[in-house]
């Protein structure tokens, strides 16, 4: 029997339901109230749609408009916090009408561990202060969801995923949200230890299939397919996950979907990787027949280590959505300065939507001019992303679930940094002058002679204006590239 039984292959029906009830439903006990998949479709109609604040919707129109939307994060304990904190951000800064919120669940929601869930909620309850970094959805179930949902204006996603977020996602739609996002290689890399990519990928196609149910019964949903990662991470890598990840999306039936890029804090690269990407999810789709699906480049936060004083990680947070809205996203997903320390709070969230706004007004209408510069490393980005998907295609046959597993075996599919017990991690990367992402050591991914002695040649040039060697020194210097702090008299 062959190693991998994983297809990219649509769920049907029978099989589709038989999850449902299976594997999904028995998790906890708020799954009664969303037993009815018919009565959560019709609801969450009522209150997305019908009610003029779809996410997909919204999304789309901001999309076609070229105007940006500011989607700042929340979550905590209890339903009450997160009705008080939302209501305040909307209520004391600019987001609303051009906004979207991304609620992030707790780390005991994401790993399915929902008793842990329950003690936290009680304990914030006795100590009246948030004792959970999230909203614990699963626990407090579709109805609460739906106050939620009632109560702010903006739409809103979830972001609930790690190794099975499935429940969590039914809860959310069933609410009217969007959610089920579809981001198999992301997940293991970024938040797992022990799960096999077959497993996340068999666990990604039933919430994109959920997901596409409901946009084909008249409730438009635009989940997320991301490349965040851990921060440490080529652009040409994160933009092979998210073309990778759109085949597997396309064949469950998504027809909008909303592309998450965590930068790498580089302007001219980081809007490279996201036109690169763009282009590339649009061809592959259609060269296996997904010609009807409309892909909306949207930006997140650098994703590794930020600086733990006031204003360094203000610096952060500018260049960031700068970076965003000089690149075209549509879209643009918000950090505070709170989270150096702990999760966001209402007021930091506030700070930070008003921010950004004014950013966004500075800069009117200004794009990142079509240089030689961004000319240049579409080409190598392209050249590294198309090497990376022709190799797994070629391994799974043109099965691309098939081929992904066989390349993380081989060590294709890797990167340096991540807690997966399965990633090689037999890459190295570190910046160049510019504070471009390059490789130092490519491992065993199989790329063009071209695009290796592109990055080497960036970080010679770079070690010899440093009048350092080229070597591992650098590498570790580099992982904290944005978080160390100046020494004072240097």
């Amino acid at each position: 029997m062959p190693k991998y039984q994983i297809r990219n292959k649509r769920l049907d029906d029978d099989e589709f339901f038989r999850i449902r009830k299976e594997e999904v439903l028995p998790q906890w006990e708020t799954s009664r109230d969303i037993e009815n998949l018919d009565e959560n479709i019709a609801a969450a109609h009522e209150y997305s749609v019908a009610a003029g604040r779809n996410y997909a919707i919204t999304l789309l129109d901001a999309n076609e408009r070229g105007i940006h939307l500011f989607q700042p994060q929340f979550g905590q304990a209890l339903t009450e916090y997160m009705l008080d904190g939302m209501g305040y951000v909307e209520e004391n800064s600019p987001l609303v009408p051009n906004g979207l919120w991304n609620v992030f669940s707790d780390s005991y929601t994401r790993k399915n561990k929902y008793e842990m869930a329950a003690d936290g909620i009680e304990r914030s309850r006795a100590e009246g202060v948030t004792m959970l970094n999230g909203w614990p959805i699963v626990n407090s179930g579709v109805h609460d969801a739906r106050k939620i949902k009632k109560a702010i204006k903006s739409p809103m996603s979830l972001n609930s995923t790690d190794e099975d977020g499935r429940l969590a996602s039914e809860i959310a739609l069933a609410a009217g949200w969007n959610a089920c996002n579809c981001r198999s290689i992301q997940e293991v890399m970024s938040h797992c230890k022990n799960i096999t990519l077959e497993e996340e990928i068999r666990i990604n196609q039933y919430e994109s299939r959920l997901a596409a149910i409901y946009h084909e019964r008249g409730v438009p949903q635009s989940p997320h397919i991301s490349c965040n990662l851990t921060g440490y991470d080529s652009c040409g890598f994160k933009s092979f996950v998210m073309v990778a990840q759109s085949l597997m999306g396309a064949e469950q039936g998504l027809k909008q979907v909303y592309l998450e890029f965590g930068i790498n804090m580089n302007l001219i690269q980081d809007a490279a990787m996201m036109r690169v990407t763009k282009r590339l999810c649009e061809e592959y789709c259609a060269r296996f027949g997904y010609t009807d699906i409309k892909f909306i480049q949207n930006n997140n936060m650098f994703q590794g280590a930020f600086p733990a004083r006031l204003e360094e990680c203000s610096a952060m947070l500018n260049l960031a959505a700068t970076i965003g809205i000089l690149g075209g996203s549509t879209a643009l997903v918000l950090k505070c300065v709170d989270e150096a320390f702990a999760t966001p709070t209402k007021e930091g969230m506030c700070s930070t939507v008003r921010m950004a706004r004014h950013i966004e007004r500075l800069l009117g209408d200004l794009r990142l001019p079509y240089s030689a510069e961004v000319q240049e490393e579409e080409k190598i980005l392209e050249l590294e992303v198309r090497a990376m998907m022709e190799k797994c295609l070629e391994a799974g046959d043109g099965d691309i679930a098939l081929g992904i597993c066989l390349g993380a075996d081989y060590g294709w599919v890797s990167t340096m940094i991540s807690p997966w017990k399965y990633n090689k991690g037999n890459v190295l990367l570190m910046r160049d002058s510019s504070n471009a992402m390059r490789y130092y050591d490519t491992g065993d991914m199989p790329l063009p002679k071209e695009v290796k002695e592109y990055h080497l040649e960036k970080l010679r040039s770079r070690a010899e204006k440093e009048g350092r060697p080229l070597d591992f020194d650098m590498v570790v210097d580099d992982l904290q590239y944005a978080s160390r702090l100046p020494v004072e008299g240097k």
